[in-house]
């Protein structure tokens, strides 16, 4: 049996994963100058809010469910600090690959999650 919430917490981050690395350098949604510092609060809002609805649905998801809500806004926040002037811009070079990397791990815990409402028994 497959746990709806779970796998709906999985998709979702691995949507966030796909729409950062859509943003990153070479991508398909990739903007340019002044607009690539709000790609990353975009991208960045994404993964926090589908982080929060998944800590909202505590109760009704598995600890993997959990754990990869709290991944997911952990990795926004490195989203939105990596952006040109905040903090981790000038420590993650080359930046094009530090947003790839993020977008990876970002999709890959997404991967994690719904692979786990596969794996794990549902909550009731």
């Amino acid at each position: 049996m497959v746990s709806k919430n779970d796998l709906t917490i999985g998709v979702l981050v691995l949507i966030a994963g796909i729409i950062y690395f859509g943003f990153s350098p070479g991508g398909f949604l990739f903007q340019g100058g002044a607009a690539h510092a709000m790609t990353h609060y975009i991208a960045a809002t994404l993964a926090i809010i589908f982080g929060v609805v998944g800590l909202a649905m505590y109760k009704k998801l598995s600890m993997a469910g959990v754990g990869v809500s709290v991944l997911s806004i952990i990795l926004g926040l490195v989203m939105a600090l990596d952006a040109p002037g905040m903090a981790l811009y000038s420590m993650l070079v080359p930046h094009g690959m530090a947003m790839q990397s993020v977008a990876g791990l970002t999709a890959l815990v997404g991967l994690i999650g719904i692979a786990a409402a596969f794996v794990m028994k549902p909550k009731k």
